[in-house]
């Protein structure tokens, strides 16, 4: 038999469960999404248009590579050497700023996806002992 303060506990406890399944599920498709989508903009988007992203505090990372993108851009390279290196500094910049930015936004995906996979998970495991408890207080 429990005790009225362990089964109020308990009925708290049990009530949460469905939306605790519905937070963890809605967490865990945003950080996929998310994750999915930082996937594509590493492929798709050159790191100096990365400023106009919804995700603002990550894309404002871009400007730095956008200051550095302009400098490049002001260089008159004379000889074909030159333009050849800068070339490629331009594309190992363009590399580097969106590996950064890449890294960064699966990095903020997996923890969102973690954080709902935990809640999923938690919730499941909580329920057989929820329904041991129940028929105990019966």
């Amino acid at each position: 038999m429990l005790h009225d303060r362990d089964a109020n506990t308990l009925a708290r406890v049990r009530k949460r469960q469905r939306p605790m399944l519905i937070a963890g599920a809605v967490l865990f498709l945003l950080g996929a999404v998310y994750s999915l989508w930082a996937v594509d903009r590493l492929h798709g988007t050159p790191a100096v248009e990365e400023t106009g992203a919804f995700d603002r505090p990550i894309a404002a990372l871009a400007k730095r590579v956008r200051a550095q993108h302009d400098r490049l851009e002001r260089l008159q390279p004379v000889t074909q050497i030159e333009r050849s290196l800068l070339a490629e500094l331009r594309a190992q910049a363009d590399t580097t700023g969106r590996l950064l930015l890449f890294v960064l936004r699966f990095l903020v995906g997996s923890v969102v996806l973690t954080v709902g996979l935990m809640l999923i998970a938690t919730t499941l495991a909580q329920r057989p002992l929820l329904g041991i408890f129940q028929r105990l207080h019966i």
